[in-house]
């Protein structure tokens, strides 16, 4: 455990950063593989069940607000106390995420229970699209135990240093899900075709044994951590931590999901092979954002033991560090999306309309990614010091008085590409609104 400590709070921040990040963002891709094999599969129903797994993913997403904001405490709380050398507070942090997991899981569920069909009808869904979508949205809501499982144990891991034991966890699963989708959706034998609900089990099965597996081992010890069964309890103190730095930061992934309910209802007043379209675009936008994922995990995790080491000139510099990084890998994704999106819409349709304001989407969106590219790594880093108020209202500002109005105003004059054009004016709000506190260093301070 000491030598990834040692590493993290004293090598180079680029060799710190590659080191975290590279095993995150492999594990990222391939964890971006469940929602592709299931694009991939799904399509081959028809563009109707396309568009079905495509809004209810909108529905998914948002219940991702509550357990990122988990995983961002987790990370932020375990890597502060292993920067500080506390490995007893560092495991009643780690116990604490898994007990408020429990609580999360609940909420999601019950609320997937009563609210998934009605808020399907308010982005727009009817007829044969609400009912595929409804189907596949109840599984996943049930089920989402098993996400928030695997989110809050690979943050344990990464807090602690180790993106590598993860990462493997979720290769693991994603042969699995790639198994279980060709099963579910389309039958095999005496087992039915389930069609877009098969695609619903799969996906929760394959990541229920992957967290199960990621605790399994923490319970044996992985190569930066180990939980203590006989030691398996948290504080009062430490659950009040968890909601001083997760409200925030699940306040931050709310407006952001929430936004995309409103963009969802926007393009799906436009028809089906819009919103088809849209499902793709948000699909491949995710892939170009994994790497930022990943480099933002790890600038969070390397800032907060360096804070919780007392080196906040290193923290500052793993920032800075993370942004050139990232534009290295920004850069390409941007002029293959720009140069050849219409050959990848093709890859996932025939639409000859859905491949046109595919086309569209991956046109303009990589054109904001060097800008956003700072933006995302920034609030990475603000958020592994545990100061998460100041990234909400960024993300407040940017999606409600930016991107907002500039989609809702310009797709009444040329359509749909004008719902594009005000994701990436947000994309630059973002940037924009968190540089001065960035800039400021105020947050070079441990805030759990």
């Amino acid at each position: 455990m000491q030598n990834l400590r040692e590493i993290i709070i004293s090598k180079h921040p680029r060799k710190v950063l590659l080191r975290l990040a590279l095993p995150m963002m492999f594990g990222n891709a391939i964890q971006n593989v469940f929602l592709l094999t299931d694009m991939y599969f799904v399509g081959k129903l028809g563009t109707t069940s396309l568009a079905a797994i495509g809004i209810a993913g909108i529905v998914t997403s948002g219940t991702m607000s509550f357990i990122i904001g988990l995983a961002v405490a987790t990370r932020a709380m375990v890597s502060r106390y292993v920067g500080a050398n506390d490995y007893e507070m560092a495991h009643k942090s780690a116990v604490g995420s898994i007990f408020t997991g429990v609580l999360v899981s609940v909420v999601i569920a019950l609320c997937g229970i009563i609210f998934s069909r009605i808020l399907l009808i308010l982005m727009g869904a009817e007829g044969e699209l609400l009912d595929l979508s409804s189907a596949y949205l109840i599984i996943m809501l049930i089920g989402s135990f098993s996400m928030v499982y695997m989110f809050v144990i690979r943050a344990i891991y990464q807090g602690a240093g180790d993106t590598i034991t993860p990462t493997i966890i979720v290769v693991g699963s994603v042969i699995l899900n790639i198994a279980l989708d060709r099963i579910l959706i389309f039958g095999l034998g005496p087992i039915p075709a389930y069609g877009v609900r098969g695609a619903a089990y799969a996906t929760v099965t394959a990541r229920l044994l992957g967290a199960l597996t990621g605790f399994l081992i923490l319970l044996k010890g992985s190569r930066a951590f180990k939980l203590h069964i006989a030691h398996f309890s948290t504080t009062l103190s430490v659950l009040k931590r968890f909601l001083h730095i997760g409200l925030p930061s699940t306040a931050q992934h709310i407006v952001q999901i929430s936004m995309g309910f409103i963009m969802m209802r926007l393009i799906t007043s436009y028809g089906v092979f819009a919103t088809a379209a849209y499902t793709i675009g948000i699909r491949m936008n995710l892939i170009a954002l994994l790497p930022g994922f990943a480099l933002g995990g790890a600038t969070a995790a390397a800032v907060g033991q360096n804070l919780g080491a007392e080196k906040p000139k290193r923290a500052m510099q793993t920032v800075f560090e993370g942004i050139r990084i990232f534009e290295l890998f920004f850069l390409p994704f941007a002029l293959v999306y720009i140069l050849f999106g219409e050959k990848i819409a093709m890859l996932f349709t025939s639409d000859l309309i859905t491949i046109y304001y595919t086309t569209s989407y991956l046109s303009i969106i990589p054109l904001v990614y060097p800008i956003l590219a700072i933006g995302i790594i920034a609030i990475g880093g603000i958020n592994g010091s545990g100061h998460t108020i100041i990234p909400f209202f960024s993300h407040l500002v940017a999606l409600y008085l930016i991107q907002l109005p500039v989609a809702f105003f310009v797709s009444q004059i040329i359509g749909p590409s004008g719902i594009f054009l005000g994701i990436a004016a947000g994309m630059i709000g973002q940037t924009l609104t968190i540089l001065p506190y960035f800039l400021s260093k105020k947050w070079l301070t441990t805030g759990c």
